[in-house]
C-alpha cells in the first residue's frame, strides 16, 4: 500500500474455467468525488466457450449482440480489466489468440471451423484483428476485425473473403427445391456488430456460377454479374435488400421467422426498390424480353410448388412492363400486365397494342378462366404466305395444355383490318379441347355452332352465314361476284391441324350452302384485280359457255335461290344433291365432283334457257356456234317442236378457275 494507491500481485486465479497467472492488481489513488478503479492485468490461459460466457453474460453492455454464440478451442492472451469501484462501466480489453478454433454464431447462422488469428476486444471499441483464417462452407477464407465502436458503443467489422460451392450455399439457405443454376461463387462478407444496427452484407460478382435462366437472367460461367444482398440481424423487423447488378432489386422488411407478414417490394430493370406502406410483396418494372414457352420449360423442368406456401399468400400486385413478349405463336412489342390479388382468383390487367382487357385466374385447379378482352390484333399473313401453304402456326401448341376458359372480345383485328366480336368457351376433353357456344364475326361472316381441336385434328359442326355475300367477298380480298339478301352455309366436318390451319384442300365432312336474292355480277374496273371465289364463280361458267346473256340479265345472273349438298373427303367434295341456281329466267344445276386439293372439277352443268321466248335462236348460233348448231339441225328435223327443247346439258371438266366446258346434249326438259 503507497501514498498512490494499492497494488497486489497474483500468482495465479481463475475466472470461470478460465486460469489467470502473472496477475496484478492495482487500485490508483483518486481525488475527491471520483470513483477509483480497480485495474488487473495478466496472462489467461482460456477456451473460446469461457470468453463467450463473459461476453453473454457479464455486466459489459456486450450479451445482445453475442447471443447465441457458441464455440470450442483454446484461447491465450492478456487481460486488462477496468473496473469502477461504485458507479460505472467496467472496461476489458483481451488480447488473445487461436489457431484451430470453432465458432458458431446465430444472426445469421454461420459456422466458422479451424479459426486462427491474433484478435483483440475491447469494450469500448470492439473486435479487431489484423488477419483471420478460417474454414467456411467447407472452404478456406480471409479475413481481418476492425473495431468501429466508441466508448459506451462498441462495434465490429468482420471482413471475409472465399468461394463457395452452390449446394452448400442452398442448404445453408434452407432451399431444398432445384433451383436452375450450377458452379460456384466468389464472395465479400462484410458483418457489421453494433447491437441494434447489427447486419450482414455480402457481394459477389457470381463469376463461377452458371444460371439457366431465360434472358435476360440467364448467364453463362464466365460472365461478371454484380451483386449485393444486404439484411440486418436485430430488431423487431428485419430488412433485407438484394441488388442483382442492373436487372433486379428487392427490398423487404418482415419479423423474425414471419415473412408472410412481412412487406416489400421487387424493382425489375433499373432503378431502386422502395418499400410500401402495406403488407406483402409488390413487383414493379420493366423487362427488355420475356419468353413465356422458355420460361414455362424453367418450371416444368425445376417444379413449380405451391404458390400458396411460396409467394401465393405474400405477392400482392405485379406491374410490369415488358419490350418484347414471346409466346402462343406470336410476339406482343411494348406489352404491360397488371396482376393483383382479389377474392379465391388473381386479376390480370394486359395492356399493349395487340392485345387489351382483364383476365381472371381462379386459385382453384378445376376452375374457370375468364378473359373479357376490349381488343386483341392478330398478326396479317405475310405477302405470299397462302401461296406458300405454310405449316401449321398452331403447331408448338399442345391442345390439352389449353385450360377451361370462357373468352369474350369486343374487338378482334387481323393487323389493320377489323373482323367484328368474338366469344367462345374453352373446355378441356380427353384428347384435347373443345371450343362451344361459338360466336364470331369475320368481316361480316357471323359463325355459331361448336368444335374441337385433339389427335392431331380439328372439328367444326355449326353455321356461317350473313347478308350481302358481295361485302363479305370484298372486305376478305375477293372480287365482289355474287351479291344475296342472306346467306348461310352449315356445315359439319373435320381437317388434320390445328383449327388456325384450316382449308378447304384438307376438309373432310359436309356443306350444305343457301343463297337468297341475288346476282352473279360481271366485275370490271379495279375489281378485276381481286381473286374470284371460285366455289361461287357461276358467272364465269356463264362467260365460259361463250352465251351472250346480255338480254336476260344484263351484266349478272340473277338468282332467287341457290341450294346444294355436298360430301368432302380430304378436300374432294361430291354433290350429294346438285347446286342448283334458280331465277326469274334461267336454272343451272351442277352436278359432279369438285377436287379443292387439285385444283380440279368434274361435273355435268345443266341450264335451262327460255329459248322459245327470249333467245332467238339466231343469238345462239351466233353467241355459241356448238349449242346454236345443234339446235338448227334439230329444228329441221323436228320442226316446231324445238322450242320445248329449254335445257343443255354440258361437261364440265379442268382447273376450276377455268374449266374446258364442252357441249354435250340438249334435252326435252320433263314434264
Amino acid at each position: 500500500m503507497e501514498d498512490s494507491g494499492v497494488r497486489v500481485r497474483l500468482a495465479e486465479g481463475r475466472i470461470l474455467d478460465s486460469r489467470v497467472h502473472d496477475v496484478t492488481a492495482e487500485v490508483a489513488h483518486v481525488g475527491s468525488g471520483q470513483v477509483p478503479q480497480l485495474a488487473i492485468k495478466g496472462q489467461v490461459s482460456s477456451s473460446l466457450p469461457d470468453a463467450l460466457r463473459l461476453l453473454q453474460e457479464a455486466p459489459i453492455g456486450t450479451g445482445e449482440t453475442f447471443a447465441g454464440w457458441k464455440g470450442q478451442g483454446e484461447l491465450d492472451g492478456a487481460l486488462d480489466l477496468q473496473i469502477p469501484l461504485g458507479k460505472g462501466t467496467p472496461r476489458v480489453v483481451v488480447d488473445f489468440a487461436s489457431s484451430d478454433a470453432a465458432l458458431q454464431i446465430t444472426e445469421p447462422a454461420l459456422a466458422f471451423e479451424r479459426l486462427s488469428g491474433r484478435f483483440r476486444y475491447d469494450t469500448a471499441r470492439g473486435l479487431s484483428a489484423d488477419e483471420i483464417q478460417a474454414r467456411l462452407f467447407g472452404r478456406a477464407v480471409n479475413g481481418k476485425a476492425v473495431a468501429t465502436g466508441s466508448v459506451g458503443k462498441p462495434a465490429s467489422r468482420i471482413e471475409a473473403r472465399g468461394s463457395v460451392a452452390l449446394k452448400p450455399l442452398l442448404e445453408w439457405l434452407d432451399v431444398k427445391q432445384p433451383v436452375p443454376a450450377s458452379g460456384e461463387l466468389p464472395y465479400q462478407l462484410r458483418l457489421e456488430l453494433a447491437a441494434e444496427s447489427s447486419q450482414l452484407q455480402i457481394d459477389s460478382s457470381l463469376q463461377g456460377l452458371r444460371i439457366d435462366l431465360p434472358a435476360p437472367f440467364g448467364k453463362a460461367v464466365g460472365v461478371r454479374r454484380d451483386s449485393t444482398l444486404r439484411m440486418s440481424l436485430q430488431g423487431a423487423e428485419r430488412r433485407y435488400s438484394v441488388r442483382h447488378d442492373e436487372l433486379a432489386a428487392l427490398v423487404f422488411v418482415a419479423p423474425p421467422d414471419a415473412w408472410a407478414q412481412g412487406r416489400g417490394e421487387l424493382r425489375l430493370g433499373g432503378g431502386a426498390a422502395n418499400l410500401p406502406g402495406r403488407p406483402g410483396l409488390y413487383v414493379k418494372g420493366r423487362l427488355p424480353e420475356l419468353d413465356w414457352n422458355a420460361w414455362r420449360a424453367v418450371l416444368d423442368q425445376h417444379g413449380k410448388g405451391d404458390p400458396q406456401q411460396t409467394t401465393g399468400s405474400l405477392l400482392r400486385q405485379v406491374q410490369v412492363d415488358i419490350d418484347r413478349f414471346e409466346g402462343f405463336g406470336t410476339h406482343i412489342d411494348r406489352l404491360g400486365i397488371d396482376l393483383q390479388r382479389s377474392s379465391a382468383a388473381w386479376s390480370l390487367g394486359l395492356r399493349s397494342s395487340l392485345v387489351g382487357g382483364t383476365v381472371r385466374l381462379p386459385d382453384a385447379d378445376d376452375g374457370i378462366i375468364v378473359a373479357n378482352l376490349t381488343h386483341l390484333r392478330l398478326p396479317a399473313a405475310e405477302p405470299g404466305e397462302a401461296a406458300s401453304a405454310p405449316s401449321d402456326p398452331l403447331a408448338d401448341v399442345d391442345p390439352q395444355s389449353l385450360p377451361a376458359m370462357d373468352l369474350a372480345i369486343e374487338r378482334v383485328s387481323l393487323g389493320d383490318d377489323l373482323l367484328g366480336a368474338w366469344a367462345l368457351k374453352l373446355r378441356p376433353v380427353g384428347t384435347g379441347v373443345e371450343f362451344r357456344d361459338l360466336a364470331l364475326q369475320l368481316k361480316g361472316l357471323r359463325i355459331s355452332g361448336n368444335g374441337g381441336w385433339g389427335t392431331g385434328q380439328s372439328w367444326y359442326k355449326g353455321r356461317l352465314e350473313g347478308g350481302n355475300l358481295a361485302d363479305v367477298l370484298l372486305a376478305w380480298g375477293f372480287a365482289p361476284s355474287v351479291t344475296s339478301e342472306s346467306f348461310r352455309l352449315d356445315a359439319d366436318g373435320r381437317w388434320p391441324g390445328s383449327p388456325a390451319w384450316f382449308a378447304m384442300a384438307r376438309y373432310s365432312g359436309s356443306m350444305q350452302p343457301r343463297l337468297r336474292k341475288g346476282q352473279f355480277v360481271e366485275v370490271d374496273g379495279s375489281a378485276q384485280a381481286l381473286r374470284v371465289f371460285g366455289v361461287l364463280n357461276f358467272n364465269s361458267i356463264g362467260r365460259r359457255l361463250r352465251l351472250d346473256f346480255s338480254d336476260l340479265f344484263g351484266k349478272g345472273l340473277s338468282y332467287d335461290r341457290l341450294d346444294g349438298s355436298l360430301q368432302a373427303d380430304a378436300g374432294v367434295f361430291t354433290t350429294r344433291e346438285p347446286i342448283t341456281v334458280s331465277g326469274p329466267s334461267s336454272n343451272l344445276e351442277l352436278d359432279g365432283t369438285l377436287d379443292m386439293a387439285r385444283d380440279a372439277i368434274d361435273a355435268k352443268l345443266l341450264v335451262t334457257l327460255p329459248i322459245s321466248n327470249n333467245l332467238p335462236l339466231a343469238a345462239l348460233i351466233v353467241g355459241a356456234p356448238a349449242i346454236g348448231g345443234a339446235l338448227f339441225v334439230a329444228d329441221k328435223l323436228l320442226g316446231d317442236r324445238v322450242a320445248r327443247f329449254a335445257s343443255v346439258q354440258y361437261d364440265v371438266k379442268g382447273p376450276w378457275q377455268s374449266p374446258k366446258i364442252s357441249f354435250d346434249k340438249p334435252f326435252e326438259k320433263p314434264n
